[in-house]
């Protein structure tokens, strides 16, 4: 199993665009396991936290293989992909910052 955190800064003004991007990806969860299905990612978990006055998308994602899982997610093989990416793109700016880490833990029980 694999790891990864990364972040980007959001645009000022596209953070609520992201929320809601979010929210419709919810709603669209059989699309989303579809695509998740296909990268090998088993989770991927998405956040917004605010850091000296700069909003900040982080995105964590737990996969058997993280750079196989980015290959696929690029060769957007489902519309939601595409979409996904262009979202992001209008959305963020600057280039993505992975985090060390450091420590990672799964329990054997976790269903």
């Amino acid at each position: 199993m694999e790891v990864t955190l990364a972040r980007a800064p959001i645009e000022p003004g596209k953070t609520d665009r992201l929320r809601e991007w979010y929210a419709e990806l919810h709603e669209r969860e059989d699309e989303v396991l579809e695509t998740l299905r296909h990268e090998g990612v088993y989770t991927e978990t998405a956040f917004v936290h605010t850091v000296d006055g700069d909003p900040y998308l982080y995105v964590y994602l737990e996969a058997g293989d993280v750079e196989a899982a980015k290959a696929a997610g690029d060769e957007e093989e489902f519309r939601i992909d595409e979409e996904h990416h262009d979202v992001l793109e209008s959305c963020l700016e600057g280039p993505w910052e992975e985090l060390e880490p450091i420590g990672h833990y799964t329990n054997p029980d976790r269903g």
